[in-house]
Parts: C-alpha cells; sequence; structure tokens
C-alpha cells in the first residue's frame, strides 16, 4: 500500500524531477548509487533531489549530494575516483575538505556529505534512513528526511546566501505532516531557529501555517498564528520581501 504524504512526514514524495535530468548525467548519477550500494555503502539523496522529492519544487543544479555517514566517506571516495574514474575537483575550485568532498567527470558534480558545515551534528544512520525509500528511473534509493534537511538548512543564513527560502519550501509544502517531536530533538538547544523561520513563514501565509499542529507554535517559541492580513495573499507578502523575482519565487 502506498504511503500517504503524513504517513512520510507531508513529502510530495514526487520522483519527477528524475526525468528532467539528461540521459548523460543520470548515467553518473546512478553509477554511484550503484556502487555504493553494491559495496553496502549507506547513502542518502540531498541537495536539490530531496528538495524536489518533499517539495515538488525542482531547481536543475547539475549535481547530485549524497549524504553518507563519516565512517564511510573514504570508501565512497576512492569508489568515485577509482571504480568510476571522476576526479576530484578541489585544485580547480578549492573547497572545505573538513565536511564535504566534491569529484567531477568535467560538467557533472557528485557532493558528498557527511557532516554539517558548522559541524553542529554528523550524519547518522536515521539522517539517511528515517522517511525512507524511492524508486526513480529503474532504481531504488533513500532520501534525506524534511526535518534533516531543514535542520542542516536552518543555519545557512548569512550575508552571500540564505537557505532559508528552501525552508519556507519545506513548510509549505510538508508542515501539516512533518514529525514535529523529532525535528525539535533535532535542534536541541538550537530550536529558536525553527522558531524564527515559522514566525516568518507564519507573517508570509498565516492560512498554510494555521494547519500546522497546534502544539508546536508555544513548543517553538511563537505565537499561535490568527487571521491577521487575512486580505493579502502570500504572494503579496513575499513582494514585501524583495523586489526581485528570483528571490521572489525562492521565498514563496
Amino acid at each position: 500500500m502506498a504511503q500517504t504524504g503524513f504517513a512520510r512526514h507531508g513529502s510530495k514524495c514526487w520522483t519527477g524531477w528524475a526525468d528532467r535530468i539528461p540521459a548523460d548525467r543520470w548515467a553518473i548519477y546512478r553509477s554511484v548509487m550503484d556502487a555504493a550500494n553494491a559495496h553496502n555503502i549507506p547513502f542518502a539523496l540531498a541537495g536539490a533531489f530531496a528538495t524536489a522529492t518533499h517539495t515538488g519544487s525542482f531547481r536543475d543544479t547539475n549535481d547530485m549530494d549524497l549524504y553518507t555517514l563519516p565512517e564511510h566517506r573514504e570508501q565512497l571516495k576512492q569508489l568515485i575516483e577509482g571504480s568510476l574514474g571522476l576526479a576530484d575537483i578541489y585544485d580547480t575550485f578549492p573547497y572545505h575538505r573538513d565536511w564535504t568532498y566534491r569529484a567531477t567527470d568535467g560538467s557533472t558534480i557528485i557532493e558528498v556529505i557527511w557532516t554539517m558545515r558548522n559541524h553542529r551534528a554528523d550524519v547518522d544512520l536515521p539522517w539517511l534512513t528515517h522517511w525512507g525509500q524511492i524508486e526513480a528511473r529503474g532504481i531504488k534509493f533513500f532520501v534525506a528526511p524534511p526535518e534533516e534537511m531543514m535542520w542542516a538548512k536552518l543555519y545557512v543564513l548569512h550575508r552571500l546566501r540564505s537557505d532559508w527560502p528552501d525552508v519556507f519550501k519545506y513548510l509549505d509544502a510538508c508542515g501539516p505532516g512533518l514529525d514535529w517531536q523529532h525535528l525539535y530533538e533535532r535542534l536541541g538547544p538550537d530550536f529558536p531557529l525553527l522558531g524564527g523561520a515559522l514566525s516568518v513563514f507564519y507573517w508570509l501565509n498565516p492560512q498554510r501555517a494555521a494547519a500546522f499542529p497546534a502544539w508546536i507554535w508555544e513548543k517553538f517559541g511563537v505565537r499561535k498564528p490568527g487571521t491577521f492580513f487575512a486580505d493579502e495573499s502570500a504572494e503579496y507578502r513575499a513582494n514585501l520581501l524583495s523586489d526581485r523575482q528570483q528571490e521572489l519565487a525562492q521565498a514563496q
């Protein structure tokens, strides 16, 4: 029996994004997943593919992000470079090797992540398996849960980049079905970060926010949604935050 969105944390469980990947790039992605599976290396899709799966909003970034356990990062790196023939991009495009590994065939990038960029937490097994698997283009694979995706994205908030627009996408798509208690426990003392995002989302779309479980507002230190701005659309309020179309599209 197919699981409902609520049974799967409110996720849209959308696999249509995979059909939009060109065949040559999908062949590389699949070869990495097949190699990891053949060597019993646990992984889950992250990045744009996970966000598309859960929210139905796809942005093609020309790469595939994978979460894996810290103890498997070297083995996965050796497979990607040795068996599959990709090369580390560090010499051409330096990056921080303490949390990620990036390889390419010259155009397509594979990124392996085993800890948060700020080292707040390492990837663990629930991070990979808590949500479950989907199937696309003939292969089954795990996808990182909405809660873990949100958890990591909440810390990306600075002048050059913010992942909070993605957090708002998750709230809009998955909010009523999220495992809120699990997310609260994941955040620990950092739960006010999600309280801040909830407060902004509540302002952006009070009608959608009202569909979230009633208990979460006090839990995260936010006033329970009311009916203010009822005559204003979410699109109108998003326009108040920026006059640039690309930013608006990300914030909605």
